[in-house]
């Protein structure tokens, strides 16, 4: 039988993106077995929204995302776990590709490339440095994951002890440098599409050097990324 795949989402306050990502799963060419919200405390619409797309809420108190990926890796049934942000939009054969890489025993866990669901033509070329860079430091050896949408077999991310949750940044690059501990970490010929909020609301130079570039050197560094210096408020 083929390995079944469960769709874990963390959320606050998502209720403007969800459907669509909740729509764009319900569309996929193998369906996943379960999606599973980690919500931490949405004062929103966006646990109605899940419940009414046939999710399943896990709620919890608001302590980043790395805490709500491994609420839902606990809850989740799957064989492989599939997490994807809120803000994300994902194309149909996303699981059907996942579940071909994972045919390679070797194969650990991956990303996808990531597009601007909305941008201009300086914004695709911005996604098409970020894209290259992810996937050349994950050829050289030094697994890049940008976190809009990636996977782990089930039992390789328990090994790996899940997310760190201290790491309100870079807490997925941290898991998928890791994963080199017990096998290969790829990224798919797969774009999801995410939205631009980010950077509308925080400006390109914020977002850019400081949540990002300045926030990876730093862990590169010192294995932190300390959330008072680089981590801006949630836009949403």
């Amino acid at each position: 039988m083929s390995p079944t795949v469960s769709a874990i989402v963390p959320t606050w306050n998502e209720g403007k993106y969800l459907p669509a990502l909740l729509e764009s799963l319900r569309s996929q060419t193998v369906p996943p077995l379960e999606i599973l919200i980690a919500d931490s405390g949405s004062l929103d619409a966006t646990a109605q929204v899940a419940a009414e797309a046939g999710a399943h809420v896990l709620t919890g108190d608001r302590k980043g995302p790395g805490e709500g990926r491994n609420r839902g890796a606990r809850a989740a049934r799957g064989d492989v776990l599939l997490f994807a942000d809120a803000d994300c939009l994902l194309p149909p054969n996303l699981i059907e590709t996942v579940l071909l890489a994972l045919t390679d025993p070797d194969v650990a866990g991956g990303a996808t490339g990531f597009w601007p669901a909305d941008g201009t033509a300086a914004d695709r070329f911005l996604f098409f440095l970020g894209n290259a860079y992810q996937r050349a430091l994950t050829l050289w050896g030094l697994p890049h994951n940008a976190g809009y949408c990636f996977f782990f077999r089930r039992k390789a991310f328990e090994r790996l002890g899940g997310m760190r949750e201290e790491l309100l940044l870079n807490e997925t690059h941290d898991i998928a440098m890791r994963s080199r501990a017990i096998g290969r970490f790829v990224v798919l010929p797969l774009m999801v599409r995410t939205s631009m909020r980010r950077f509308r609301v925080h400006g390109y130079v914020q977002t850019i050097v400081r949540e990002y570039l300045a926030s990876t050197l730093v862990f590169y560094l010192t294995g932190r990324s300390p959330a008072e210096s680089f981590r801006p408020e949630a836009v949403r």
